[in-house]
């Protein structure tokens, strides 16, 4: 694809991300008939959001009171054994339990041993467990709450969007119940452009979303043309000799456009240059020899 894509589009995606998705781009009931290269999230959730099926997980942080038993009310963050430690009654299994299992075991051992028909109420303060990375070029990195079923276009516009220096992939790190790591590529083109709803993945608790920026090249242009600068360009698009002098405005009328010199440096910084006769290239009959990193495009004036 040509520049087109890397700057009308990417303007657009960005747009898009941060703001409101197209319908057809995220809409649930087209996610589960479909799968092409990634697999999609069971469509019936483990728990619903603001209900009362959530199941605590390991690192949450919960408010544990007990009605008018002032010294047993606490804050506890759920260990990554899965356990919390109250008062009295020691180590208590949490993670995977609803708060309302959680509270009905803790009213019972209590009434067992110390506090007769014991009122008990659990409240999950953070739900770290249910957390999602998302870091790259994206405007804000950083860890969100997945509060409710949540995809991945949704992540992204919590991050605020994507940054301007965005590549053409997103990457989804996931580990799988028994450890096991998997990487989930998907394509920005046929997510946002081809509107594909299989693209946009559910996530899942513990994902990081990755957006890797493009990596630039540094491209020095200087002598008869209009512009002479540093530019910097993406790798994925390879720059000519034509289209780097094409980037600083063009030659001026003084320019020797037979004697243009690529001047590269090897590892060792050893420096080399090559001719190019760009009126050659110009007419189709001279190879537009690809730039490489840090490479500088000479075009000398002409004597006459």
């Amino acid at each position: 694809m040509g520049r087109g894509w890397s700057l009308a589009r990417r303007g657009a995606l960005c747009l898009l991300v941060a703001g409101a998705a197209p319908a057809s781009a995220v809409d649930p009931e087209a996610l589960e008939p479909r799968r092409l290269e990634l697999e999609a999230r069971p469509a019936a959730p483990a728990w619903v959001e603001g209900g009362t099926d959530y199941r605590i997980g390991r690192q949450d942080l919960l408010e544990i009171k007990v009605f008018d038993v002032a010294e047993l009310n606490q804050t506890v963050r759920v260990a990554d054994d899965g356990s919390i430690a109250m008062p009295l009654l020691g180590r208590l299994a949490a993670a995977g339990r609803t708060r309302a299992e959680l509270e009905q075991t803790i009213a019972g051992l209590l009434q067992e041993r110390f506090v007769r028909d014991p009122q008990v109420t659990v409240f999950v303060r953070e739900h770290e467990s249910r957390r999602i990375a998302v870091t790259g070029a994206v405007r804000n990195p950083g860890a969100y709450e997945m509060l409710g079923r949540k995809t991945v276009l949704e992540l992204l516009s919590m991050a605020g969007g994507l940054d301007q220096d965005f590549g053409r992939q997103i990457v989804v790190f996931r580990r799988d119940g028994d450890g096991t790591a998997r990487r989930l590529t998907i394509d920005v083109e046929r997510l946002v452009y081809a509107a594909d709803p299989a693209l946009n993945l559910d996530v899942e608790p513990g994902d990081i979303i990755y957006v890797p920026a493009v990596e630039r090249v540094r491209i020095f242009v200087s002598g008869a043309v209009r512009n002479p600068d540093l530019y910097e360009v993406p790798r994925d698009e390879p720059v000519t000799v034509l289209k780097a002098i094409t980037l600083a405005g063009g030659t001026t009328d003084r320019a020797a456009e037979k004697r243009v010199q690529v001047i590269r440096s090897d590892a060792q910084g050893r420096r080399q240059a090559f001719e190019v006769d760009l009126r050659r290239v110009k007419r189709g009959k001279a190879e537009d020899p690809i730039l490489e990193r840090d490479d500088v495009v000479l075009v000398p004036e002409s004597f006459f």
